[in-house]
């Protein structure tokens, strides 16, 4: 991988070397094609709560459809809706803040990996996020989770930087403050890992005498606390409800997912998207514990352990560990190839470098490809903008891009509703005009509904409706 570092890095020009052949490759890798595939899934649902936030001119309230939307706290919203004002409406700004995340991520890993173990750790963790499925998918989707990675990293750098300059815990404040405001409960993780960290450095007792402390702790408060509370002034349990309960405490003791997922998901995703990274972290887990500090391993897992017992998963939850595995694992690779043989350095090398062409090969793939239905969804909509009244898309997951290229009010009808699994009409009491769905659902639709199909594209068709 780069031949271990260029040799562990020795001189200042092979520092240069390396390091502009990593952000060359992060560039294209995180920002090549970004417009290719369009918005699906919760990105879309993120950039149309984005593009509502700016139409409607109301940047404290979110939106989603015409309605407040809760989910998530507000800061992604507002950088995708002023990138939107400034510079229009499309993928590639829908997706701008969380590959700019991305390129965040790997400087701070690059930095924490070096303050914790050395300069050539700092680069393999780079190398292997750079050859990573998981993390390279998830920059370059429109969500917050790489975002939210980006501010916990924060954190843990300033917390590392504090030893040495207590006026880092300002940085240290600002950063889990800022992953609240991404991702609203979920950023909890970022002070939770800093105060185990402490337990375990054994740093509490001074770190509590710090003034610095509480004055970061006050910019988080002065950061997190005032959107947090208006939007309670205003909205009162509804937004509790919304925000708190629904969308974590429900998630978190019961599964709102379709699919019944164990304790194991997380140990398949890590080896079906971390590999072969995922065969090496044991490894690096045992081994390349530094005495300075053990964050970066306690943050890993404490991500990884916490999702593992949250009763609702999705994969991009344990985005956050990516990262900090990454780390792990470089300054156990640095600390293999130290006070080798060269005969023993130049095998290792080659295993490595043919490992890490194997797994950049599955992240190219993964840029590459796209789904024919989505792509049609895209396409209708964009077409379906020329008529008025509500669209309805079937099925379910198709709704998100469809409204998002359709510029039109998204509608679950009542009879509808029966076959989206939803249970209440988006668009009472007006009715919904048009559909977009699959065109082998032609005959169910058609024995309820009066259809005309105007346009067929690929797998899916977009007809007129009313009721019979």
């Amino acid at each position: 991988m780069f031949i271990i570092a260029k040799q562990m890095i020795p001189t200042a020009t092979t520092k240069r070397l390396l390091a502009a052949v990593l952000i060359i490759l992060a560039f294209v890798l995180l920002f090549a094609h970004q417009t290719r595939n369009p918005l699906h899934f919760d990105e879309a649902i993120y950039a149309q709560v984005s593009k509502e936030m700016f139409e409607r001119n109301e940047w404290l309230t979110p939106h989603w459809n015409g309605r407040m939307w809760f989910e998530k706290a507000p800061v992604y919203f507002w950088i995708t809706a002023a990138l939107f004002k400034l510079f229009g409406v499309s993928e590639f700004w829908a997706r701008f803040a969380s590959a700019v995340s991305g390129l965040g991520v790997l400087l701070l890993s690059y930095l924490i990996a070096r303050r914790l173990y050395n300069e050539a750790a700092g680069m393999l963790a780079v190398a292997i996020l750079l050859a990573s499925q998981l993390f390279i998918f998830y920059a370059r989707f429109g969500t917050t989770d790489t975002m939210l990675t980006l501010w916990i990293l924060l954190a843990v750098y300033a917390y590392l930087r504090s030893e040495d300059d207590e006026r880092f815990w300002l940085l240290a404040g600002a950063g889990c403050a800022l992953a609240l405001m991404v991702k609203g409960a979920a950023g909890v993780v970022a002070p939770g890992v800093l105060l185990i960290s402490s337990l375990i450095d054994r740093r509490l007792p001074a770190i509590i005498r710090s003034r610095w402390l509480w004055l970061g702790v006050a910019l988080a408060a002065v950061i997190a606390l005032p959107w947090h509370l208006l939007m309670y002034w205003k909205y009162g349990d509804s937004f509790l409800s919304d925000y708190l309960f629904k969308h974590v405490i429900n998630r978190a003791r019961s599964n709102v997912n379709e699919h019944n997922r164990g304790y194991g998901y997380y140990f398949t995703i890590l080896r079906n998207f971390f590999s072969p990274w995922a065969y090496i972290l044991p490894f690096g887990l045992i081994f390349s514990r530094c005495s300075h500090s053990f964050i970066a391993i306690i943050l890993g897992v404490t991500v990884f352990v916490l999702y593992t017992f949250v009763q609702t998963k999705f994969q991009w939850y344990i985005v956050p560990a990516i990262p900090a595995f990454a780390i792990v694992i470089g300054g156990f690779l640095s600390r293999l190839f130290q006070n080798r043989t060269q005969l023993q350095f130049r095998i290792g090398a080659l295993a490595l470098i043919l490992i890490w062409a194997f797994a950049a090969v599955g992240v190219v793939k993964l840029i590459r490809t796209y789904d024919p239905e989505i792509e049609s969804a895209a396409r209708l909509a964009r077409l379906s903008k020329q008529d008025q009244g509500g669209i309805v898309a079937y099925p379910e997951h198709l709704e998100m891009t469809v409204k998002f290229y359709s510029y039109r009010k998204l509608c679950t009808d009542p009879v509808l509703s029966k076959l989206s699994h939803n249970e209440s009409s988006e668009c009472e009491p007006a009715e919904p005009t048009h559909i977009i769905l699959r065109t082998t659902e032609l005959t169910n639709v058609e024995s309820r509904f009066t259809i005309n199909p105007l346009r067929e594209d690929g797998p899916l068709t977009y007809a007129s409706i009313a009721r019979r």
